[in-house]
């Protein structure tokens, strides 16, 4: 399933931006913003940042753009944890830092670690958590590819890894060709890190630890052929469409 950034008209997008990049006046750096939306270009980029979960997520390095797919099973981890009295998290394939950040403004007890491959991302993760206003102290930011450089165990992963298949991506919507590549994209049939979560998850996990990760809606089938063959405990939940979107795997 492919998806918008956001839900919003280039209308409403650039009242937005007009709103709160230039405070209201239009000016001729305003009219060159309404060009680059009016061409194509995502409005978070644009904006410079994204909302997500009241959370305020710096975009100033294009990273993957939060989409509201992911801030609704976001907001059920968030549900699901908060009466733990500590929590530790791992990001997995952080991009802008947004599952992670929305976790540690919703659940004051967690500390967060950040896993990003590309380093350039890292310093917008820590502004994200600055201008959220979170201690930069509860977060942990690392770079690395999926888990190479993870260490110990944690209550809670989350995981947007890149998923879609490369045979569509003649498919990807025109705001999608902005973002960059490697978000979207990172095996042979965009299953490859929900693989190594799989085999590898278990490591990470103390018990009654869980790993919610999303997918493709055309991958759950053979994900839970996978999952048959194992002792996992598991289950995918629902997106705000009714389809089956995120793999939930429960050290049980």
């Amino acid at each position: 399933m492919f998806f918008m950034s956001d839900y919003l008209t280039t209308t409403e997008a650039i009242e937005k931006i007009l709103a709160e990049k230039y405070a209201g006046v239009p000016s001729a750096a305003f009219e060159e913003d309404v060009r680059c939306v009016e061409g194509g270009e995502p409005w978070q980029y644009v904006l410079g940042y994204a909302d997500f979960l009241d959370c305020r997520i710096d975009l100033s390095q294009r990273p993957m753009i939060p989409r509201p797919e992911t801030a609704f099973w976001v907001q059920k981890v968030i549900d699901e944890r908060k009466s733990e009295d500590t929590l530790e998290a791992l990001d997995l394939y952080a991009g802008s830092g947004n599952i992670g950040v929305a976790l540690l403004k919703h659940l004051p007890q967690a500390h967060v670690t950040f896993s990003e491959l590309d380093e350039k991302l890292l310093p917008g993760i820590e502004r994200s958590i600055v201008e959220s206003g979170i201690d930069p102290s509860r977060a942990t930011v690392i770079a690395g590819d999926s888990l190479e450089n993870v260490h110990g165990v944690f209550d809670v992963i989350c995981a947007n890894p890149p998923y879609i298949d490369p045979a569509d991506e003649a498919d990807l919507d025109q705001e999608m060709r902005h973002e960059p590549h490697i978000a979207f994209f990172g095996s042979a049939d965009g299953m490859a890190h929900h693989r190594e979560l799989i085999e590898r998850g278990r490591e990470f996990l103390p018990p009654r630890g869980a790993i919610y990760c999303e997918c493709d809606i055309d991958q759950v089938p053979e994900l839970k052929r996978i999952l048959a063959a194992t002792d996992w405990h598991y289950e995918f939940w629902k997106d705000p469409f009714g389809h089956e979107d995120v793999m939930v795997l429960r050290n049980e």
